[in-house]
C-alpha cells in the first residue's frame, strides 16, 4: 500500500471553503471518493461515508460551453489533472508532500482554469 502523505478529509474540508466561489462561475456537483480497501474495480462514490480508507478524491468543474477540469488527488502525494480549455487538452501531474501542497496545487489549478 502506498504511504499516505495527504489527509484527503482535511483537504476536502479546506477546499469546501472555495466551492462556493467555484459555483459562481462553474458547475461543480460533488467531491468523489475512491476507497483503497474496495474490491476491483474500485467504485467512485460521492458519499464519503461509503469509503473506509480514502485513496483519492476527485473534483470536476465545467464551464459552458465546453471547458472542463478534472482533478484527482491521491493520498500518496500527487494529482492527475486533465483540463479541456478552448479545445486544447492539458494534462498535469503535480506532486506534493502534504495537505498544504495538495491544497495549493488544486486551488492554483482551479483559479487558473476559471480565469
Amino acid at each position: 500500500m502506498v504511504e499516505n502523505l495527504v489527509d484527503l478529509d482535511e483537504l476536502v474540508a479546506r477546499l469546501s471553503g472555495l466551492v462556493r466561489d467555484w459555483r459562481r462561475v462553474a458547475r461543480f456537483e460533488a467531491f468523489t471518493w475512491r476507497d483503497a480497501l474496495a474490491g476491483w474495480p474500485q467504485p467512485i462514490v460521492t458519499d464519503r461515508a461509503e469509503v473506509q480508507v480514502p485513496e483519492s478524491v476527485g473534483i470536476r468543474l465545467c464551464v459552458e460551453p465546453d471547458d472542463e477540469a478534472e482533478i484527482v488527488v491521491w493520498a500518496g502525494g500527487w494529482a492527475d489533472i486533465g483540463l479541456l480549455v478552448d479545445g486544447e487538452v492539458v494534462d498535469l501531474c503535480p506532486e506534493f508532500r502534504d495537505v498544504d501542497g495538495a491544497y495549493a496545487a488544486v486551488a492554483r489549478t482551479v483559479e487558473d482554469f476559471l480565469a
